[in-house]
């Protein structure tokens, strides 16, 4: 009988669920495989080596055997662990949401580095103490991106014009981005709105740490970035309910 092919990789979970008694199937992102999915098997028995080991919130070295639908995870072995997204409610829920996100934007088995990088850079900003709304924010922003769909936050979509510190804009969802006073539809922006979604394009993300931001232009900013998360996949995160709840 042939040996089973065995690989090594390293990955975090990104969504799980129990299959039969013991077992459990869980959704990996690793930075040079994408996305895939494994078997942990008798992973929910108390006497189970695999034990917590495979978990959610810790990058973890994994060894797999090839199986006949998805690989099984053999070993696993924890190569750090984010504490504060598993004992605090709002980090956790926002760890959950981005991973969503990232989850739902890599395809099967296309290594995805970028948006693996963008994962592990917001919860090292949650376990750093950074803001859960803006980090949120960041990473949908910074998500968008790196689909392609980033708004456009620099000129009218229309007339190409810049903005003026004051104007009325409005926010096209569909664009992709902001209309001047003389073209503006949709959804109002204000220009603190605007100076927010610039700041979390373009500062470096560990001052995103010390970033305290006023609720009102944080809150448009949400309301302009769910409509664009919508868009790009057709229906909201089921994590985002929870996340409105835990947020409120």
């Amino acid at each position: 009988m042939p040996e089973r092919r065995t690989s090594r990789t390293l990955a975090v979970v990104t969504s799980r669920f129990r299959l039969g008694e013991a077992d459990r199937v869980v959704t990996l992102l690793s930075p040079d495989r994408g996305k895939f999915k494994a078997i942990a098997k008798g992973v929910r028995k108390p006497t189970s080596r695999l034990g917590g080991g495979v978990e959610p919130f810790a990058e973890l070295e994994v060894a797999l055997a090839a199986g006949r639908t998805f690989d099984i995870v053999t070993q696993v072995r924890s190569r750090r662990i984010w504490l504060a997204l598993r004992e605090q409610l709002k980090s956790s829920a926002v760890a959950w949401y981005v991973a969503e996100l990232v989850e739902r934007a890599t395809s099967e088995e296309q290594p995805e580095p970028q948006l693996y990088d963008l994962l592990m850079r917001s919860w090292d900003l949650l376990e750093s103490g950074a803001s859960e709304a803006v980090v949120a924010r960041w990473a949908e922003l910074g998500l968008l991106d790196l689909a392609g769909h980033g708004p456009e936050l620099d000129r009218c979509l229309d007339c190409g014009r810049p903005p003026v510190e004051g104007e009325s804009l409005g926010w096209d969802e569909a664009g992709g981005g902001i209309r001047c006073s003389g073209h503006g539809e949709g959804p109002a922006l204000t220009s603190s709105a605007l100076r927010l979604l610039r700041a979390l394009r373009r500062v470096p993300p560990e001052e995103l740490v010390q970033l305290r931001l006023p609720a009102g232009p944080l809150a448009e900013a949400d309301r302009a970035l769910r409509g664009s998360i919508l868009l790009l996949y057709g229906h909201e995160p089921n994590s985002r309910r929870f996340l409105d709840e835990v947020l409120a």
